[in-house]
């Protein structure tokens, strides 16, 4: 079939109308590219949106307020147009081996037909190949029933735009554009003639010659001559006036059909759109039913929400008080122990002063340990033989005695720089009543002799067991331990009301027990001797220096008196000899080099066995810091040497020579005779027996009026404490 030609084609691009049928576009694209040789072309189709929108659109205005989901709807549509644009793309592909260049042209609308109406106005399309049913009765017709669209295309179309209509790749009709006729209505005609007839009719394809003879043709172009014909359209193939009038009536009837038809798809149309309308409705009553759960649920929702805040406020208001309430709590356990100590130490005041009073006469002290006399204390020194004396210094000498059945250590002071005899005994009233664990007892006192008795210790001092280490050295736990108690010590006396010093702190001033406890001796002996003799002492100190001055704080060579640093710095030389059992020559020297070398271990007495070096290098350092001679770089016995000796106390070693707590015999008179057990708060009755305080007040709430030791009827039920019971159980508790 030979090449189109359209008179003022302005442009190299024929418009092809291709559907979703791949081989009747095949047929189309074959016969466009036979018949357009040279051309570009472009594929034109028009794409359905998805049916549910086209029905939403086609349906009542009142359902317009019904949206289906959009992320299902919109998925579905993108895959739809992902698909039309892969069949356009393979249309094109095909038209790659015959030399056209191709592109696409896709348009979105419900209606095809109007879709290529719009689009031939939109983008003024010149030519357009079109699909279209051929009737069988006639070549050169459009069949009605099945060629709609093409009909509504060719007759709505702009004028300005050729078409030609193709079936099964032969041309049936053709819709030519001429200048003349441009004027001139549209009419029911198939075929509009191109002015040039000899040009028109050339073209023919030889399938529509057969159908024409010499009169048609002399009416064709009797037709074509008359320019003042009111028609558009022209038949490719004439008929005469008789098949004509026949093809009209045909027409007429099969028009009827159609409409009838019409009229009862139409019907079928609206009893579905009945039908969807209930369906929409129902659909809607039920997403109102939904909306108003779902705003229910939103609304206990939030009141929920607002619940829950409301509670982890109430929690956090809570929490809050609590952690006020523990602190105020905690505050109020300290402030009653502290108000505790101070009601302890005030009660211990105003006994000391109902004791002692203001008067000035002897006999207002009412002493209330044992006062020896001088024949007691000659017989108990065997006549102060020197071979019971067990020591002697600056302050007098000591002997051993036999005094009442009793093991003692007598003290006796220098008989020079006497002081009154009452105050003499003031100051030992006061002394008696300084007790700790780690303080040698006071047991009584002879004023005749100015001696002291105190209770006699037979496992020997601190300096005897350094001395003789190499026989039987103490382990580094008995060490700690005896360090610890000289700190506990010194805490104690420092922290009474009034201070009270020891001011000659050294190793034979501390004595072990058979437990090796350590007890400070010597307490307070520099008060009772005359304070005269302290100036001459220092200036004698100075000039005759030994290694017992090491001792000596630095400070009371310059001022003469003794401070609760000085004790600090006793404690110090002390605590290095415990580490090191060197000499006291060069000690301070060799262990701050030892320490500044990081070898503490060559100065360390590891006859004690395995020293745990982090805790020793900590105290090393506390050593040396006590043995400063400025008295202000000293450390605090509490907040600085405590802190690191305190967890020596739970430090035990499996000695034996160690006597364990265990296995002493508890005294028949520290158990209460009702529960069989040491007493905590001893309280005497009416009978003079001593029980535990909640034992006996069962006793008697019980009912019981007796006695439970002679089940004698008590005189009485009152109860009263025994203080001196209590404190010789704690005593030996803590031991």
């Amino acid at each position: 079939m030979g090449s189109i030609v359209v008179e003022d084609a302005d442009t190299d691009t024929v418009y092809v109308a291709v559907g979703n049928n791949a081989e009747k576009t095949q047929q189309l694209l074959h016969w466009t590219v036979n018949n357009f040789s040279g051309k570009n072309v472009c594929l034109l189709h028009i794409h359905r949106p998805h049916s549910l929108n086209s029905f939403s659109c086609a349906t009542d205005k009142n359902l317009s307020g019904y949206e289906p989901k959009d992320l299902p709807i919109q998925a579905f549509q993108d895959q739809g147009n992902q698909s039309v644009h892969e069949l356009l793309d393979q249309y094109i592909l095909d038209l790659v081996p015959a030399g056209v260049r191709a592109c696409k042209l896709l348009i979105e609308m419900d209606d095809i037909e109007k879709g290529i109406t719009e689009a031939i106005a939109q983008h003024s399309i010149r030519w357009l190949v079109v699909g279209a049913a051929a009737d069988g009765y006639n070549m050169g017709k459009l069949a009605k029933q099945d060629s709609e669209k093409a009909i509504f295309i060719r007759e709505q179309a702009l004028l300005s735009c050729n078409i030609w209509f193709i079936c099964k790749g032969n041309l049936i009709c053709t819709r030519v554009y001429s200048k003349h006729t441009s004027d001139i209505e549209g009419g029911p005609a198939l075929l509009v003639l191109n002015s040039n007839t000899e040009k028109s009719t050339s073209k023919w394809t030889p399938d529509a010659l057969k159908c024409l003879d010499s009169g048609d043709m002399k009416e064709i172009q009797s037709i074509s001559s008359n320019r003042s014909l009111n028609t558009r359209w022209s038949f490719n193939k004439v008929m005469d006036r008789s098949k004509l009038a026949d093809l009209m009536f045909h027409e007429d009837e099969a028009f009827e059909s159609q409409c009838a038809q019409e009229i009862r798809r139409r019907k079928e149309v609206e009893e579905q759109l009945a039908r969807s309308k209930q369906e929409v409705q129902k659909m809607k009553n039920q997403q109102d039913e939904i909306l108003e759960e779902l705003q229910m649920v939103k609304d206990q929702n939030s009141a929920l929400m607002s619940q829950i805040s409301e509670s982890q406020f109430t929690v956090t208001e809570f929490e809050e008080k609590i952690i006020s309430a523990v602190d105020l709590l905690i505050s109020f356990r300290e402030k009653r122990d502290r108000l505790r100590i101070e009601h302890a130490n005030a009660v211990r005041e105003v006994q000391v002063l109902r004791t002692f009073g203001e008067a000035d006469t002897p006999f207002s002290y009412q002493v209330e340990f044992p006062a020896f006399s001088f024949v007691e204390i000659n017989e108990a020194t065997h006549d102060f033989d020197p071979s019971w004396k067990i020591g002697e210094g600056r302050y007098g000498s000591v002997y051993k005695g036999l005094l009442r059945n009793m093991h003692v250590a007598i003290k006796m002071l220098p008989s020079y720089g006497q002081e009154s005899l009452s105050k003499f005994q003031h100051q030992v009233e006061i002394l008696s009543r300084v007790r700790h664990p780690n303080l040698l007892t006071l047991i009584g006192s002879c004023a005749e002799s100015r001696s002291l008795v105190y209770e006699y210790l037979n496992n020997g001092s601190l300096e005897s067991h350094l001395a003789r280490k190499e026989k039987n050295p103490l382990p580094w736990q008995i060490r700690m331990s005896i360090a610890t108690d000289i700190c506990s010590a010194l805490i104690f006396i420092h922290s009474s009301k009034p201070c009270i010093i020891h001011g000659n702190l050294k190793p034979s001033k501390v004595l072990l027990d058979a437990n090796f406890v350590a007890k400070l001796s010597d307490l307070g002996i520099p008060s009772l001797v005359q304070q005269s003799l302290d100036s001459a002492d220092a200036n004698t100190i100075y000039n005759n220096p030994n290694e017992r001055l090491a001792y000596v704080d630095p400070e009371y060579f310059v001022n003469g008196k003794f401070t609760p640093e000085s004790d600090v710095y006793s404690f110090g030389v002390i605590l290095l000899q415990l580490l090191t059992g060197r000499p006291l020559l060069g000690l301070v020297r060799n262990v701050k080099c030892a320490l500044e070398k990081e070898n503490l271990k060559a100065v360390l007495d590891f006859s004690a066995g395995e020293w745990p070096l982090y805790q020793t290098e900590l105290l090393a350092y506390l050593a040396l810091r006590c043995c400063e001679k400025n008295w202000l770089n000293r450390p605090d016995l509490v907040s600085e040497i405590w802190s690191v000796l305190e967890p020596f106390k739970a430090i035990r070693v499996d000695k034996p020579y160690l006597i364990s707590k265990k296995l002493r015999r508890v005294p028949s008179h520290f158990v209460c005779p009702i529960v069989q057990e040491v007493m905590e708060d001893p309280y005497i009755a009416a009978d003079g027996f001593t029980y535990e305080e909640e034992a006996i007040r069962g006793w008697l709430n019980s009912g019981h009026d007796t006695s439970p030791m002679t089940n004698l009827k008590l005189d009485h039920t009152d109860l009263v404490p025994n203080y001196a019971l209590h404190n010789a159980i704690l005593e030996w508790q803590q031991q």
